[in-house]
C-alpha cells in the first residue's frame, strides 16, 4: 500500500489534522508539498479531486481525496487490518 500526502508547507490545519488521523490509525505514508508538485498535477488534481488541501494520494480501493477525510482515514484503517 502506498499513501503519499500532499500538504501545505507552513501551517495547513486539515493538512496536520490527516497526518494525526493517519499515524493514530498506524498507516504509514509519505509527506511532500505541494509546493514541490508540477502544476499541470495540482490542475488535475483540483478537477477530479477538488481544491482543498491536503491531497492524499493511496493506490488502494479507498481511492484518493482533497482535504480531511475522517471517513477515507477510517476506511484506509479498516482495509490494511483485514
Amino acid at each position: 500500500m502506498s499513501i503519499t500526502v500532499y500538504t501545505k508547507s507552513g501551517f495547513c490545519g486539515m493538512c496536520k489534522a490527516t497526518e494525526r488521523a493517519l499515524a493514530s490509525a498506524g498507516i504509514e505514508y509519505t509527506e511532500l508539498h505541494l509546493e514541490d508538485v508540477d502544476q499541470a498535477q495540482i490542475d488535475e488534481w483540483k478537477t477530479s479531486l477538488g481544491t482543498n488541501a491536503p491531497i492524499v494520494v493511496t493506490d488502494t480501493a479507498t481511492g484518493s481525496w482533497s482535504g480531511f477525510r475522517p471517513d477515507k482515514i477510517s476506511e484506509l484503517a479498516s482495509s490494511t487490518a483485514a
